[in-house]
């Protein structure tokens, strides 16, 4: 079998298994090209190689901007791989600038305008990569999804044993590991209007977000004490922060008192993370004692209208739609409806709407596009420690 590939000129599926043998920590993306024997069937062999070659030539275009390696595999099926260990910000970076750059192509063949549309497989594990990508890409193509990752590495690191995750928490509460991370906020012509805080364990040899971490403390009673620190810093930077809690932490009576005694008078932003199932009608009193207290409130998370139904005016300053959302305005017409009713809602509620996960040019002039106030995502800076904050 040939290194390259004979109809579109990159390298190959033997070359992409060679590849593998000498990459250390590979990330592989398998893409198929959806409809593509449609396509090949209406209009003859001689325009699907041509789509083929074009495919091949704007993924070989992604991959040098990437610093990553393309190949054709087979039929309408292509990779990328990169060498890079295991960031969970910078991956997703890179598949949404991936789903993104695909969304802009558009192909001339033979008088017929092609927009290709993809499912991608993701596989970030060291060991049988190619099987576990492939297993990915079949269940994105069921599903007709995207993209779906499969990721055994990631896996193994949320089933840590509960014991180790606690030992690493008590070591990051008593030397002083609890750090907060800062992402801005901003509006139309890129000014700061304030950063979400990001908790981290910045232990000796890895950085571990919430999700790694944060039930297990809730579990174990460490929770107060990690809020108690956190906020103890925060208080201690400048400029306005928002910070995340659940609806959970509001309903505990104990830490509300604390959370709203703490911040009052702070032009601190309480951002709520909503899972979309919660009724925040019964909160009513307590977001007014948020506001009374000069505490500012963003509902996050957003993904529907149904949240938003029987909230009062001006108890609500933000509403941050969910990147589930707002990264598929580009290639999705219900996402595009779904974020414009919830905008149109954002105005009856005299509040200001957020686009999150905004990672590439094209993401931010849909956005803005659909009418967003402010905006959010790696496009406009990844989160940084307090030391590097501009």
């Amino acid at each position: 079998m040939s290194m390259i590939d004979a109809l579109t000129n990159i390298p190959s599926k033997k070359s992409l298994e060679e590849s593998l043998k000498n990459t250390k920590f590979p990330i592989l993306f398998l893409i198929d090209l959806k409809g593509f024997k449609l396509i090949n069937m209406q209009h003859g062999d001689e325009m699907g190689d041509a789509l083929l070659c074009s495919f091949a030539n704007s993924l070989s275009i992604f991959a040098k901007s990437q610093n990553i390696l393309a190949f054709r595999l087979k039929d309408d099926e292509f990779a990328l791989l990169k060498d890079a260990s295991f960031d969970l910000d910078i991956i997703e970076k890179l598949i949404f600038d991936l789903v993104d750059f695909i969304s802009q192509q558009t192909y001339n063949l033979k008088n017929t305008t092609i927009k290709p549309e993809t499912n991608i497989g993701i596989s970030f594990d060291l060991n049988n990569s190619l099987k576990k990508a492939s297993l990915a890409l079949s269940l994105a193509q069921k599903e007709d999804q995207p993209f779906i990752s499969y990721s055994e590495f990631a896996t193994n690191l949320l089933k840590q044993k509960n014991s180790d995750i606690s030992q690493k928490i008590e070591i990051s509460i008593k030397n002083d590991f609890i750090t907060p991370y800062f992402q801005k906020v901003i509006d139309l012509n890129g000014d700061e209007i304030y950063n979400e805080v990001l908790i981290r364990l910045t232990l000796k040899n890895s950085i571990q977000p919430p999700k790694f971490f944060l039930e297990i403390a809730k579990k174990r009673g460490f929770y107060p004490t990690i809020v108690k620190l956190l906020s103890k810093k925060i208080l201690e930077s400048n400029g306005v922060n928002a910070v995340n809690f659940s609806f959970e932490d509001i309903e505990d009576e104990e830490l509300f008192e604390y959370l709203a005694q703490r911040y009052k008078d702070t032009d601190t932003i309480f951002e709520l993370h909503s899972d979309n199932k919660t009724d925040i009608k019964h909160l009513q009193q307590k977001l007014e004692k948020l506001k009374a207290s000069n505490i500012r409130i963003c509902l996050d998370n957003i993904k529907s209208l149904e949240i938003l139904r029987g909230l009062k005016s001006k108890n609500i300053d933000f509403i941050k739609v969910d990147g589930d959302l707002t990264r598929l305005l580009g290639i999705s017409e219900e996402a595009k409806e779904t974020c414009f009713n919830i905008l149109k809602e954002c105005k009856k509620l005299d509040c200001k709407s957020i686009a999150t996960h905004i990672n590439s040019n094209n993401s931010f002039k849909e956005c803005k596009k659909l009418g967003f106030d402010y905006f959010q995502g790696f496009f406009f800076g990844k989160p940084t420690h307090k030391g590097q904050r501009a």
